[in-house]
């Protein structure tokens, strides 16, 4: 099981849920700021595990939404990820870089 540091929502094993990580970043660039400067937490607003729970649920469709600080950020079955309506990933299963729109 991953154990999570709450004052930076990121996993404390050597495996990162790469979904975690993907939401924290894109919240980041929303706020137009480095990761290290975001003054809240995800662990403040919800249980980050609910999100690996989510990317390893591989049948049916399914929407996500929660709020979180200023922001909704929503996540689809099709491994979409938006931040205020605006889609930050298409491809959450993907090692890539963010190409979120808030940049």
């Amino acid at each position: 099981m991953t154990n999570y540091d709450p004052k930076r929502d990121r996993p404390t094993d050597s495996q990162p849920d790469a979904i975690i990580v993907d939401v924290v970043e894109a919240l980041a660039e929303a706020d137009r700021l480095e990761l290290e400067e975001v003054e809240y937490t995800l662990y403040e607003y919800i249980n980050p595990m609910v999100l690996t729970e989510l990317a390893s649920h591989d049948t049916g469709t399914w929407t996500f939404r929660f709020d979180i600080a200023d922001h909704e950020v929503t996540l689809t079955s099709d491994g979409r990820l938006f931040v205020d309506g605006v889609l930050c990933r298409d491809d959450l299963l993907v090692e890539q870089s963010s190409t979120c729109a808030h940049r």
